[in-house]
């Protein structure tokens, strides 16, 4: 949301500038102006209408959904914010993805979490280790014929093997204090095993890590 409000900040006060200054401006920038404004006003209410469907609290229905679909929802919402912090965001999405039977909203809140919590891992090693530049988080879906695979791979700062144990448990975080509360991944655990789903986590301290979700893929019966 902050983007497309500085947009708009640096629009407006451009025009009080040239106010308080007692310049004409020209129509061809007036125009690029409020044209400019406009836009960005609508992407802001577009964000926020993605924000607040997103955060709905959603009851444990099961509905025929694409997690491809989840997860380009979701990169519309942050897939931005990433890129502008130096880290390319990219998906590998199977197209011929079999749907599952989850919820849509729940779906993109575990995929947004592992989004955020990627996110963190990488500038944690890019302000840490200081051996990379740039970072590199990867959306990627494949299935086989009974099974939905979602994976997202990051090249952050890895997860202490001490620490693997415990990262499913209810308040236990290595974020510093006020940080997190380390309710996300038993959330995204709970929301997972809620569908028939299992989550799994591989990774390399100080270099990456890369979470593996598995759905039963659902096929509907074959009506005669």
């Amino acid at each position: 949301i902050n983007q497309p409000l500085n947009a708009i900040k640096m629009g407006s006060e451009y025009l009080t500038m040239m106010r308080e200054k007692k310049r004409s401006v020209k129509a061809e920038d007036m125009d690029l102006v409020v044209t400019e404004i406009s836009s960005q006003v609508t992407r802001a209410a577009e964000i926020i209408g993605r924000l607040k469907s997103f955060s709905r609290k959603t009851d444990f229905s099961r509905d025929v959904i694409d997690i491809n679909a989840c997860a380009q929802s979701v990169y519309k919402i942050i897939g931005r914010q990433i890129a502008l912090q130096n880290i390319e965001l990219s998906m590998d999405l199977d197209s011929r993805l079999p749907r599952i039977l989850a919820h849509n909203n729940r779906m993109e809140q575990v995929i947004f979490n592992l989004l955020t919590n990627a996110r963190d891992a990488v500038n944690e090693r890019i302000e840490t280790l200081k051996d990379i530049e740039n970072g590199r988080i990867k959306i990627a879906t494949f299935s086989d014929s009974q099974n939905v695979v979602l994976d997202i791979s990051d090249n952050g700062i890895g997860i202490k093997s001490e620490h693997m144990d415990r990262i499913f448990e209810s308040f236990y975080t290595t974020k510093e204090m006020g940080e997190g509360l380390g309710l996300g991944l038993p959330i995204i655990k709970g929301i997972v095993k809620d569908y028939g789903g299992t989550i799994s986590v591989e990774s390399k301290p100080g270099s990456a890590t890369s979470f593996r979700i598995i759905f039963p893929a659902h096929h509907p019966r074959e009506t005669t």
